[in-house]
């Protein structure tokens, strides 16, 4: 085996082991938070405790991990992480598919929804908890849209697809979507997460700068975060005719990101197949997934 591939697995390897201990971090900072609920008269709203949790489980590992590599690489940090300049198309393409991507994962996850509701009798999480009022969308902009954009993108596009890249580039577009998915933690919206996951990689690959996937990521969060109360009782009796739109738009503007040249390069030092499947039954994701699930259980059978 060559220095590069060695160095390559190496990486891997690191970035597998750190999906583990942040999936064993967010466990550990809800469980945590849920205590220091318990101790509280007048706790704080749902999405400051979301908050609080992305940057206890995500934003201290990642700030840690970036540290490290920022002190050995230095200004190669900047390229490692996709920090680059993001033009104003590439803005406003992110913005719109990730407003139209959100009604194309909700059609999506409709078959899984009737499935859990109707067979397992189970209501399931919103992707994003609905804001009823103005009050909380400002919260919600910053609890469950700024916040979760920007560390849950830097996580999976900034460190993971990034180190999966320079070994394989539709493998780190696969195994950091389905990681994506899976870490949600709801069953009944995988097919959308996964979708979500797919999108904010091309959105990377073509503008090579995380701030896009960030933009597309936020914007779709806070169309799920607007729904409810302020966007489907001013639609009415067009719902079903403005997520047609939405399903041909987000097909049209996913088209010209394609058509768009690759600023990212494609490489394919390892198979792509042999690659995912090697990630996906690696040890560090078989227990991240075996951490999720008993979370999953500990919500939805015990409470």
């Amino acid at each position: 085996m060559t220095n590069k591939r060695y160095e390559l697995r190496k990486q891997i390897k690191s970035v597998r082991w750190m999906i583990f201990w942040v999936v064993l971090a967010q466990l550990a900072a809800e469980m945590a938070v849920e205590a220091l609920l318990s101790f509280m008269k007048n706790p704080p709203h749902q999405y400051v405790q979301i908050a609080l949790v992305e940057v206890l489980a995500i934003g201290v590992p990642i700030i840690v991990y970036a540290r490290s590599v920022w002190t050995s690489s230095g200004k190669d940090a900047k390229q490692e992480f996709w920090l680059n300049r993001c033009g104003v198309y590439f803005i406003v393409l992110a913005a719109l598919l990730g407003i139209c991507g959100q009604f194309v994962m909700i059609l999506l996850n409709m078959p899984a929804n009737i499935f859990t509701k109707t067979v397992l009798e189970q209501t399931g999480g919103d992707a994003v908890v609905a804001a009823q009022n103005g009050a909380e969308v400002f919260l919600g902009i910053i609890g469950v849209v700024i916040i979760p954009a920007v560390l849950e993108e830097f996580w999976m596009r900034g460190i993971i697809f990034s180190a999966y890249n320079k070994s394989n580039t539709f493998a780190a577009i696969f195994f950091t979507s389905i990681i994506f998915a899976l870490l949600h933690l709801r069953i009944n919206e995988a097919l959308g997460f996964l979708l979500m996951g797919i999108v904010a990689s091309f959105v990377l690959i073509k503008s090579r700068s995380i701030y896009a996937a960030m933009i597309y990521h936020a914007f779709s969060n806070l169309t799920a975060l607007m729904l409810t109360k302020f966007i489907l009782p001013i639609l009415g009796d067009y719902i079903w005719f403005v997520f047609i739109a939405a399903s041909v738009g987000f097909v049209l503007l996913f088209a010209l990101l394609m058509l768009q040249k690759n600023k990212v390069s494609i490489n394919k030092n390892f198979g792509t197949r042999g690659l995912v499947f090697g990630s996906i039954f690696s040890l560090p994701v078989i227990l991240s997934a075996a951490v999720v699930v008993l979370k999953y259980f500990l919500i939805n059978f015990i409470g």
